[in-house]
């Protein structure tokens, strides 16, 4: 089944390391940058929640994260936000309204006119850390009718919606770490059924509160170091990073017709699960495998034609070995050797943005087909290995590299994925070949125009406007497109400015007098109190200089001036700088929940089941030291089953030491935990494989007593010194 490809014509972006734009993401992914940071302060005091020991309670054994700049801030006014309510919106919901209109203004279409259409929105999201600081027990007098706006994830796309007048479906989606990847399956299926013609595809993370972090520390899902190691064998987790990203989708018809600036296409896409596979919570190699088989034959392409697929490369060794293994069964298959497929991760460079970490990678192989160059994937020194890379046919791209055309076709990527509790997706991408620009009249008089809903944001776009005029790598783009595309493809707002000139360079001089509030010859300003329903008045004016001053100064005074007529021939879209956001801070939070959420408080709680924890690695320590070696294999075991009764929440009696580990409901997440927290304890080695094969209990003594054995582990004279090593650490 071939279906018309789907075109990507617009990306908003904010990811960490400062990225705030399409192309500052790619400069970030180009030069092989590492985002991550220690986490902020404004987010908690890390040295309050921070403990290398991943089992010790409320810590976390992680100081690192990827995180984004003035999460607290917004533009309420340019949306026609009050304050009040602002304090109170899920900033993800802030974020996305932002991040949208640049992503429609990065494909030059006007909001404005999409007003009434049935544009579609799909936006995965899962994150409800500002949900809980709004309804925390302790903020219950503070809240109002204001509130329920960020209570439920079905507003962060409906606010969208609303907000530019969009009639197509609007939807959240939370499939786990897939969300994001699964709202672009969602948006394309959407389009090809004819639901919308138009579709907003992305997703969103932020991170307010340490408590998810400190349930992924018991989970031992966090890189150590903070950094994504993904293929290699040092892989020890992820690292948690904050992001949003937006596409806009239309089909590739409609995009060639309206003349659109296109990064990427959208051959095909698939979603399926794992249904009851060997865990709830643990990747399937089958699944994963079908759902890309499916998604290559509803394209019409043979794996064996891509080059390079974007994995969700999440730096678990056994998640790592199983994608591999699943990308490799397909796209490795009946490949000849020296033809390898490229593989990688933008986690590596900017963090696991769960809800967003899809869209992050869509964004990324996008931008690498319109560049033609595949990005490196960091931190990859020893190949992992338990994956048989040559066997596979596949290799990670070590450095930035060409991704050339094949078969004079052009290149074809893939983006791969799957969330906790089973959700898998596939999206196949291909390129485009560029279309040749025509720069005839470049050296015309040329009509530019610029407008902003406020003074300070109108010599703020000026500002942006003589730095993206200067930059080294703008020559290519002449004065006709850039002033087309200010003209008919960007909004026009109240406040304006109009000039009539010849050449880049006179441009940017017009902009810096404008700055510094001299006038120039062919240089208007002005506000204009805009109408909804102004009529449009025709216009056949010519492209001499005078008509074009007569044109410059009307469009400071009125709102009624037809652009199509001064293009009668149509132009050239190029993107510009995006509009200059004038952001305050909106934040609602009563101090005692800010107390909590920093780490300011709960110090004697903490204190106590610190100490208990203490006492349980000493006591089982001590008594498995000072037993006959008969005793030594039932003590073990009563500690195993102690830890599994805790972690099901259940009574002893209902765990059966004989019974496999799965069949009381220990999933393969559960599992590692409980492996590492053993390990740790007992400071033995077990392999996780051991665990994820589900072995009874007593196996499990058995094993640990042997282990223990093999060490001469901790004669009873070591017990005191043990003992002050602990408290020393919990100082």
């Amino acid at each position: 089944m071939n279906q018309e490809p789907i075109a990507i014509v617009g990306i908003g972006c904010r990811f960490p390391g400062g990225v705030q734009s399409p192309a500052s993401f790619w400069n970030l992914l180009q030069n092989g940058r590492d985002a991550i940071t220690e986490i902020p302060g404004d987010r908690w005091n890390v040295n309050k929640f921070y403990h290398p020991d991943p089992v010790e309670p409320g810590k976390i054994y992680s100081r690192w994260g990827g995180f984004l700049d003035q999460i607290d801030q917004f533009d309420a006014k340019f949306f026609g936000i009050s304050g009040a309510e602002a304090a109170r919106i899920d900033p993800q919901q802030r974020l996305l309204l932002e991040t949208t209109w640049e992503a429609l203004e990065d494909a030059g279409l006007v909001p404005e006119h999409l007003a009434g259409s049935d544009t579609g929105v799909f936006i995965g999201v899962l994150n409800r850390d500002y949900n809980y600081i709004q309804l925390g027990e302790r903020d219950r007098d503070a809240i109002n009718a204001h509130t329920i706006v960020s209570s439920n994830l079905n507003l962060v796309p409906n606010r969208i919606s609303y907000c530019f007048d969009f009639t197509g479906p609007s939807l959240p989606i939370d499939a786990g770490c897939a969300s994001s990847l699964v709202a672009v399956h969602f948006a394309c299926s959407s389009l090809w059924n004819g639901e919308c013609s138009l579709a907003l595809a992305g997703g969103v993370n932020v991170i307010f509160k340490p408590e998810v972090s400190i349930a992924m520390s018991k989970a031992f899902l966090l890189s150590a170091d903070g950094r994504c190691k993904t293929f290699d064998a040092a892989a020890d987790g992820f690292v948690r990073a904050e992001g949003v990203g937006v596409v806009v989708l239309k089909p590739l018809s409609h995009a060639l017709a309206d003349g659109d600036p296109i990064y990427a296409t959208i051959r095909s896409s698939a979603v399926n699960q794992n249904g009851r596979g060997s865990s709830f919570t643990a990747p399937e190699a089958l699944a994963q495998q079908a759902v890309m088989q499916k998604a290559y034959q509803r394209a019409g392409i043979l794996p064996q034609q891509v080059q390079y697929v974007e994995t969700q490369g999440s730096s678990s060794p056994m998640g790592d070995e199983i994608e591999a293994k699943a990308i490799g069964a397909v796209i490795g298959s009946d490949r000849a050797l020296g033809n390898e497929c490229a593989i990688g991760s933008v986690k590596t460079n900017i963090g696991h943005m769960e809800a967003a970490a899809g869209i992050g990678g869509l964004i990324k192989v996008a931008l690498a087909v319109d560049h033609r160059q595949i990005p490196a994937n960091l931190h990859f020194q020893t190949p992992n290995p338990k994956i048989p890379w040559q066997e596979l046919r596949l290799r990670v791209a070590q450095s930035l590299e060409p991704l050339t055309n094949k078969d004079n076709q052009p290149p074809i990527v893939s983006v791969n994925g799957f969330g906790l509790g089973g959700t898998n997706v596939h999206v196949i991408l291909q390129g485009v070949e560029s279309l040749p620009i025509d720069t005839a009249i470049a050296n015309q008089p040329q009509l530019f125009l610029m407008s902003a809903r406020s003074p300070e944001a109108l010599k703020a776009f000026a500002k942006a406007y003589i730095e993206f005029f200067t930059a080294q790598d703008n020559p290519t783009i002449s004065l006709a497109d850039i002033c087309y595309t200010t003209s008919l493809r960007r909004s026009h707002h109240s406040y304006r400015l109009a000039m009539v000139v010849d050449s880049k360079k006179q441009l940017a001089e017009h902009l810096m007098a404008f700055l510094a509030q001299e006038s120039r010859p062919s240089m208007f300003s002005g506000y204009v109190e805009q109408h909804k329903n102004s009529k449009v008045e025709e216009n056949s004016a010519s492209e001499c200089a005078q008509m074009l001053n007569s044109l410059a100064e009307r469009y400071t005074l009125e709102d009624s001036i037809d652009w199509n007529a001064l293009y009668p021939h149509g132009g050239c879209f190029v993107r510009l700088p995006s509009y200059p956001w004038q952001r305050q801070r909106y934040w609602h939070e009563s101090e005692a929940s800010r107390q909590d959420r920093l780490g300011e408080s709960n110090t004697a709680q903490a204190s106590s089941v610190v100490d208990s924890k203490i006492a349980e690695q000493i006591d089982i320590i001590k008594q498995w030291s000072v037993a006959i070696n008969s005793q030594r294999t039932d003590l073990l075991s009563t500690y195993i089953q102690a830890q599994i009764v805790q972690a099901l929440e259940c009574e002893p009696v209902q765990v059966d030491v004989q019974k496999p580990l799965n069949s009381m409901g220990i999933d393969s997440l559960m599992a590692v935990s409980l492996r590492n927290h053993i390990v740790t304890n007992l400071k033995i080695e077990l392999p996780i494989e051991q665990f994820i094969a589900s072995p009874s209990i007593a196996e499990l003594a058995q094993a640990c007593h042997e282990q223990l054995i093999l060490k001469n582990l901790i004669p009873t004279i070591q017990i005191a010194n043990f003992v002050e090593e602990i408290e020393e650490l919990t100082l």
